[in-house]
């Protein structure tokens, strides 16, 4: 079994600056014609960071899983690209975290053999120590260390989704 940790490893406020600032940062890099959000995960990401966007594109999700209810990456399952067309769109893929990379890095090739003109990735989360595939996110709110962390529609067993902060999973003693 697991628990919560008491102290969050990345505050509600914290989350809400940082996402104040990337949004700039996407603004600063181009229009986008469609963010695409990763559900079930980034849909919190998605509506604050769209918020803050100066531009006004379409949003839509797609769903990408592989975990279930495990700690450990497994298998990537995709749904909902079928339903786009991509054609010369400019994409902002955002994503809740990028841990091994390989959904992302599965992700972001299927929206590029889907016609999309350019594929820009967010994600709220990093942990580049966890890498197994070539991808690196254009834009990350926070770079942490490799804890597995739920909160802010980060989850375990579709459980802690809503905690307002991200706060580590810990085995219960």
């Amino acid at each position: 079994m697991y628990k919560v940790s008491e102290k969050p490893l990345v505050s509600k406020e914290e989350i809400e600056k940082r996402l104040i600032v990337l949004a700039k940062e996407v603004d600063a890099s181009g229009e986008y014609d469609l963010v695409l959000g990763v559900l079930t995960g980034a849909f919190i990401v998605v509506a604050d960071l769209v918020r803050n966007l100066s531009c006004n594109p379409n949003i839509s999700f797609i769903k990408a899983s592989s975990y279930g209810n495990s700690t450990e990456s497994s298998s990537v399952v995709v749904q909902g690209l079928e339903k786009l067309c991509l054609e010369n769109k400019r994409i902002l893929l955002v994503d809740d975290i990028l841990d091994t990379g390989k959904t992302f890095f599965a992700l972001v090739e299927q929206l590029k053999k889907l016609g999309a003109k350019t594929v820009k990735t967010c994600v709220l989360l990093d942990k580049p120590s966890r890498r197994e595939a070539d991808i690196e996110a254009d834009f990350v709110g926070f770079s942490i260390e490799n804890k597995f962390v739920v909160g802010y529609g980060l989850d375990y067993a579709e459980n802690y989704r809503p905690l307002n902060g991200i706060f580590t999973l810990e085995p219960s003693e």
